[in-house]
């Protein structure tokens, strides 16, 4: 499924009026048809002006490279590419060898760091951060989110006047990303709850545990707007209930009213 979200604000640059971001996570490896068609279609559908991945794509029990790069690889033809690591790619071997065939593809592989935007006379900037398990494998959850904490202060502490955008795969830390002040973050990792049921949305997420608060859609706290993708394939459960694979398009609307504002 497409999910449309529009952020409305009045920090947006009049360049980026109408911008729009397909935002794509945790793929773990799941196929959608003969080299991803099913799955590129989508996103030529949403037309985007750039395509943001989350992490995950791959799956630490199952890595295959070829799977996650027939997406990537289709996928850089349609818009260009930001990506920011996730835990899996945290945990596997292969990580660097995945890094030289997204960079070899095209794709901007941000680890800590940022790049600036531009549409004519203006530009935003994006900023991506690796996950903690990069930090701390042996303890994500304390010492890697502690070191993760400090150096995306580090990152955020120029005070940069331009609409910012993060990439950071868990959403569960949407206190930390507020008192940095993007605009906007793009997580994934919740899978959305895996398995969702009326009036009560996700059942489970990792790092949230039962009933987790932050599992789909758009969330604010602060200037900041937070949106989830429920991803795209499996991980430790091998199915989903009422909670189909997701493509996000976000779209940028520049206004002089309330800032931050999602609408589905």
């Amino acid at each position: 499924m497409t999910t449309e979200l529009v952020l409305h604000s009045e920090r947006i640059p009049p360049g980026f009026d109408g911008y729009r971001i397909v935002h794509l996570s945790d793929l773990h490896n799941k196929r959608f048809g003969g080299g991803q068609e099913r799955l590129l279609n989508r996103i030529r559908e949403a037309s985007p002006d750039l395509i943001v991945i989350t992490g995950d794509l791959v799956d630490k029990r199952r890595t295959d490279l070829d799977v996650a790069m027939e997406l990537v690889e289709g996928a850089a033809k349609i818009a260009p590419i930001c990506y920011a690591p996730g835990n899996h790619e945290g945990t596997i071997a292969d990580y660097g060898e995945l890094k030289r065939r997204l960079r070899q593809a095209g794709v901007t592989v941000l680890e800590d760091g940022a790049i600036f935007v531009s549409q004519g006379d203006d530009t935003i900037t994006v900023l991506g951060m690796r996950d903690p398990r990069f930090f701390s494998p042996e303890d994500a959850e304390g010492a890697g989110k502690e070191r993760f904490a400090a150096r995306l202060r580090a990152l955020s502490e120029p005070g940069r006047g331009d609409f910012i955008i993060l990439l950071s795969h868990r959403p569960e830390m949407i206190d930390l990303y507020a008192a940095c002040q993007p605009d906007l973050v793009c997580c994934g990792h919740a899978h959305g709850g895996q398995f969702r049921l009326p009036l009560i949305g996700g059942l489970f997420a990792p790092g949230q545990g039962f009933f987790p608060r932050y599992t789909s859609g758009a969330y604010s706290a602060g200037r900041t707007t937070m949106a989830v993708s429920r991803g795209l394939g499996n991980s430790g459960f091998p199915i989903r209930l009422f909670n189909r694979p997701e493509v996000i398009c976000l779209i940028l609307k520049r206004t002089g009213g309330q800032q931050g504002t999602p609408l589905k």
